[in-house]
């Protein structure tokens, strides 16, 4: 089962009240959803966005009232805003973490604990991780791991890639891997040696950080006087460009981190920050 993370926290920087309407940029498996509008009852109103295919049409089935749902990307927050004639905007949550689902359920290589095909794509449309292995080159390869993992061995790893791939195709995530073992020094670390390939293609797949940047931006214009963004990220790509979108728009933030207690129940919220920030002109 997905447990959000820093749930309580989140909806406490958002002022989530009685008759408030809201936006959930990031519907997931609906957790932080239910809460928010059991929060806003009883006229307040949710407008959510998912852009997995699988996880929108559960979130259809749970028939929840007050909610909005659609399926889409928050790179067309502002469009999807004039198209639902959602107002009196209170505030917008990004719980940029990837959900259970994908890692356990969706058989599409978010997971380097499971052989599956190397997907990565959050919904049915666009580039694959396995054409990003077997068809960039190696320049683009090296950027994207250096970039997006922050991967040391970001050169061996491309050099490897383009080795093996003039041998055979790289389909798997357990192909992947074993290119990964071959490719990098063998010593200990907190994370393992996959880590940040595998986060490198999914950010590359999904554009998640440009995406990012765009959705902030329209979230901010959005909101009504002192309404507030509350981002959850997971690494520091994310962070970054939170904490320098709030910087550049002179707007005061807060940082939140879960605490002990949420970290032995979760063991997802280890790498979890939370930025908000309150608009105000």
């Amino acid at each position: 089962m997905h447990i959000p993370v820093l749930k309580r926290e989140a909806l406490e920087e958002m002022g989530v009240g009685k008759n408030k309407n809201f936006i959930d940029a990031t519907f997931g498996e609906g957790g932080h959803a239910k809460e928010i509008l059991e929060k806003i009852k009883p006229k307040g109103k949710l407008l959510a966005i998912e852009k997995d295919d699988v996880l929108y049409k559960r979130g259809r089935e749970m028939n929840l009232a007050r909610l909005t749902l659609y399926n889409d990307s928050y790179l067309n927050l502002k469009e999807i805003v004039e198209k639902a004639g959602f107002k009196k905007v209170a505030g917008v949550l990004f719980d940029l973490g990837f959900c259970t689902f994908h890692l356990q359920e969706s058989k599409r290589g978010f997971s380097f604990q499971e052989n599956e095909p190397l997907d990565m794509r959050y919904s049915s449309k666009g580039l694959t991780a396995k054409e990003i292995v077997n068809y960039w080159k190696k320049e683009e390869l090296e950027k994207i791991l250096k970039d997006y993992g922050e991967e040391r061995y970001a050169k061996r790893i491309a050099l490897e890639i383009i080795k093996t791939r003039k041998e055979k195709e790289i389909e798997t995530t357990f192909d992947l891997i074993e290119i990964i073992k071959r490719a990098i020094p063998r010593h200990r670390s907190k994370i393992n040696f996959a880590t940040r390939t595998f986060q490198a293609l999914r950010i590359a797949v999904n554009n998640e950080l440009k995406e990012l940047e765009k959705g902030l931006s329209q979230a901010l214009d959005l909101l009504e006087e002192r309404g507030k963004i509350v981002v959850i990220s997971f690494h520091s790509l994310e962070d970054r460009i939170v904490k320098n979108f709030f910087k550049d728009k002179k707007i005061k933030s807060k940082l939140i981190f879960p605490t002990r207690e949420e970290i032995k129940k979760n063991k997802k919220a280890r790498s979890a920050k939370l930025r908000s920030g309150e608009k105000n002109e």
